[in-house]
């Protein structure tokens, strides 16, 4: 993973911008509380199936990235919601910058 994409989430979490755990998560999504959605590529696909069809019913971005729990400080943890639109469109940002880098 990109360390902007990595900054920019730690950045959230620190903040305080960034809410983690399934049933947070869910609950922010639904609320239309979540800017975006954030869930590990190692989560199951049950998980991943039931995160997709959350967000696309409720208009809630979702990406996937790597180490999700690693790079909150919360080893483990699968599925995040950022609350905040700025910290959002940085980790939007950094994204874009990580898949067109070669």
């Amino acid at each position: 993973m990109n360390s902007k994409l990595n900054s920019a989430i730690g950045f959230a979490m620190k903040a305080g911008r960034l809410k983690s755990g399934d049933f947070v998560t869910e609950k922010l999504i639904r609320a239309k509380g979540a800017k975006i959605a954030l869930i590990d590529t190692k989560a199951s696909d049950n998980t991943k199936d039931k995160y997709r069809d959350i967000c696309a019913h409720n208009g809630t971005e979702l990406i996937e990235v790597e180490e999700l729990g690693r790079w909150i400080g919360k080893p483990g943890r699968m599925v995040a919601a950022v609350t905040d639109e700025a910290f959002a469109q940085m980790i939007r940002r950094a994204l874009t910058q990580e898949t067109t880098e070669p």
